[in-house]
């Protein structure tokens, strides 16, 4: 799982039926303090998530056949949770968890 922050939607005239009454978006992959990292990716939103929302993705192989009830799915990423705030902390050995 990754946090994420959700970029823009994805319209398309023609697309996988898999794909057909979901929304898609581009998210870009954030750390716990929001800067960004790594490369944006393509992910179907499961819980109504917005432009500018941090979320939580991923999404295991099959998840996204289980989630949907597809028999074919080809969705790698899914939205998962909208983040209401992310808090870090100092350990007990100066370590920061998250």
């Amino acid at each position: 799982m990754i946090l994420a922050k959700v970029k823009k939607r994805v319209v398309s005239t023609q697309k996988h039926p898999a794909y057909s009454g979901k929304r898609v978006f581009v998210i870009q992959p954030v750390r716990p303090d929001g800067s960004e990292t790594g490369d944006e990716i393509v992910a179907v939103d499961y819980v109504g998530a917005n432009p500018g929302d941090i979320a939580v993705c991923g999404g295991a192989p099959g998840a996204a056949r289980e989630v949907f009830g597809l028999d074919r799915a080809p969705i790698r990423t899914l939205i998962m949770a909208i983040v209401d705030r992310v808090e870090i902390r100092e350990s007990g050995n100066g370590d920061r968890e998250s």
